[in-house]
């Protein structure tokens, strides 16, 4: 079939089948030619736990890893994996090969492929619907994965990483999930117990009253007093996220539980205490009170004051526990403080056109603290190490968009701290008005921020954002687990690896549903070498069955080097029959990656060749 032919086919709509099966996956033997030195397990299972062999297309599930020493040590921890999974059909490298590829080219997965450490967003719209987006297809509307009515949301949504979903408030205590999946349908939880609001953090804790209830939906926690604030805690700054929840009670007392359940003792700062917020790595808890006096208690006991730039009522903390903002969100001042020192090493007030304005929201990311101004016009970053006692306070402002002046009540959060953006310093900024988040980096200032550095978000005003962060987490000594969807049907192949040098396992495994339509192209890469240093490629396309293809004009190709850091572009020409020629320099020796250079029509794949080039 002739690829001018398929582009204008139009694809057949997916019908998904239900299963049901519980077993182990094959292949689960390290590959030996990528590093090895430890045992590994896998497997996979429904959001519940329950072991599964074959997930259904369209339906979260989860993979676990279980990593153990091959001399019996016990199991290997702390490790920071990566994994993915391709379809087998549109895959022509070896397990090795594509976890040697996916790091030496900066983790960047062919077509089709599904990563595990990818990040998702949940928006809820002033039109009354929940919508999920892959940030990583932002062009128009091509990154909706999910659009569900709720007319009766509310409040912030939360994601829930073993679940791949997130959930909305109704009222009433009222919760429902939407899957974060391509037509996924929105489905109720059980009520939140309790009296009052329900209370939230970023990472999917929620409260109500004096009930605790984990991300995981297991058993919710009894609190001795009733919630007042909650903030991420268990900060892990080398991953970028959070493994737990700093719940500040009635009467001054903080409970810092895990996302496994576990509670460590209680910490008692100030009986007036109305924000908290936790640093690991100082072992500090950090309370205001809306006064201009700062609490932080060291090791759980050793409770130490100091007096504030401004009276504050919020408080955020740095995820390397380094520094913290104090603030309040009626106020246009804060004080940037040092933890380890518990001190006030700087101090702003915004009193100048456009920056005069209350602070709505503040995030860190690295080595920079961001804060939003309260019309969404404006953001501030603060370059943490700029921060000097005594000297001006470093930082610079932002534009993000034009004032907004009409939020309805329980609008936000604007300011995202997202654990994709924290690898690269950076934060989210939602601007309504503009139906577009824009990310802030710690090199932005003034109008570096525009519409076009964003990524759009179709559908009604976009009222709330929330980040479903992705990635293999360690849940016990030795066992990681992640949850993903598949949209289509086929046999596909998990890769996991711990890094270029260490193991690489690999497993197949069949998904229940209709297979994605479309056709997958292969293209053919030979090298020969010139008198000189130059190399000449030759080029062809074809289809499954061989059948070379017709392409017009120039061939755009990416090489890529799986032995090094070298790669270049290159725009190969017609050269006989259904062929295409170019001339490049300075090519080294060893395998190189042959990839197509254009993005193409949804259903369309071209798979990249390997050649080796020789000495």
């Amino acid at each position: 079939m002739r690829l001018s032919r398929l582009i204008l086919r139009p694809l057949v709509a997916i019908a998904l089948l239900a299963l049901g099966a519980a077993a182990v996956l094959p292949q689960q033997v390290p590959d030996p030619g990528f590093g090895g030195g430890v045992q590994v397990r896998l497997t996979l299972s429904d959001i519940a736990g329950t072991p599964i062999t074959q997930p259904m297309a369209g339906q979260p599930f989860q993979v676990d890893v279980r990593l153990d020493d091959p001399a019996g040590a016990g199991p290997v921890r702390d490790e920071h994996l990566s994994g993915w999974i391709r379809p087998v059909a549109a895959s022509n490298s070896q397990c090795a090969d594509a976890a040697r590829s996916y790091f030496v080219t900066g983790r960047d997965l062919p077509r089709g492929s599904t990563d595990l450490d990818r990040s998702l967003f949940g928006v809820r719209h002033q039109d009354g619907t929940i919508s999920v987006l892959d940030w990583e297809q932002s062009i128009a509307s091509a990154n909706i994965m999910a659009m569900v009515p709720l007319p009766d949301a509310r409040g912030p949504l939360v994601g829930q990483a073993d679940a791949f979903s997130f959930v909305a408030q109704t009222g009433d205590g009222g919760r429902i999930r939407v899957p974060a999946a391509i037509g996924s349908q929105p489905e109720a939880l059980s009520p939140m117990p309790g009296k009052g609001p329900v209370l939230t953090s970023a990472n999917g804790w929620m409260a109500r009253g004096a009930v605790l209830q984990p991300p995981s939906e297991r058993d919710s926690i009894s609190l001795p007093a009733p919630v007042l604030a909650l903030a991420p805690g268990f900060a892990d700054p080398d991953e970028g996220r959070h493994d737990g929840v700093l719940a500040l009670l009635r009467g001054g007392i903080a409970v810092l539980a895990q996302d496994d359940g576990r509670t460590l003792p209680p910490v008692t700062g100030p009986g007036d205490a109305v924000a908290a917020a936790h640093a690991i790595q100082a072992d500090a808890v950090l309370f205001v009170n809306g006064s201009d006096h700062l609490t932080v208690v060291f090791g759980g006991a050793h409770s130490v004051s100091a007096p504030l730039a401004v009276p504050a009522s919020r408080i955020t903390a740095s995820p390397d526990g380094d520094f913290a903002i104090a603030w309040s969100p009626d106020s246009p001042g804060f004080s940037v403080v040092d933890i380890a020192t518990d001190s006030v090493v700087q101090a702003g007030a915004l009193n100048r056109a456009p920056l005069d304005q209350n602070l709505r929201e503040v995030a860190f990311a690295r080595d920079m603290a961001v804060l939003l101004l309260d019309r969404l016009d404006m953001a501030l970053v603060v370059d943490l190490p700029q921060v000097r006692m005594g000297e001006p306070v470093a930082i610079r402002p932002v534009r993000i968009g034009p004032p907004v002046g009409d939020l309805p009540a329980g609008a936000g959060p604007f300011l995202i701290e997202t654990r994709r953006g924290h690898e690269g310093g950076m934060v989210l900024v939602l601007h309504p008005d503009l139906s577009t988040a824009f990310p802030v980096m710690r090199d932005s200032a003034g109008n570096a921020t525009a519409p076009m550095n964003g990524f759009r978000i179709a559908g009604g005003r976009p009222l709330s954002l929330a980040e479903l962060a992705g990635g293999l987490r360690e849940t016990e000594p030795g066992r990681y687990r992640a949850a993903t969807v598949l949209g289509h049907g086929g046999t596909y192949e998990l890769v996991v690896s711990g890094g270029v040098g260490r193991f690489t396992a690999c497993a197949r495994f069949q998904v229940e549903g209709d297979e994605k339509p479309g056709l997958t192209l292969q293209l053919l890469a030979g090298a020969t070498r010139n008198a000189g240093q130059a190399m000449t490629l030759d080029l062809r396309l074809v289809d499954p069955e061989g059948v070379a293809q017709l392409w017009p004009g120039e061939l755009p190709v990416l090489l890529q080097s799986l032995d090094g850091g070298w790669r270049d572009r290159v725009l190969a020409q017609p050269a006989g029959a259904n062929g295409h020629r170019a001339q490049v320099a300075g090519m080294p020796a060893g395998q190189v990656s042959v990839s197509f250079d254009m993005a193409l029509p949804a259903g369309i794949t071209v798979m990249p060749s390997t050649i080796e080039v020789s000495r």
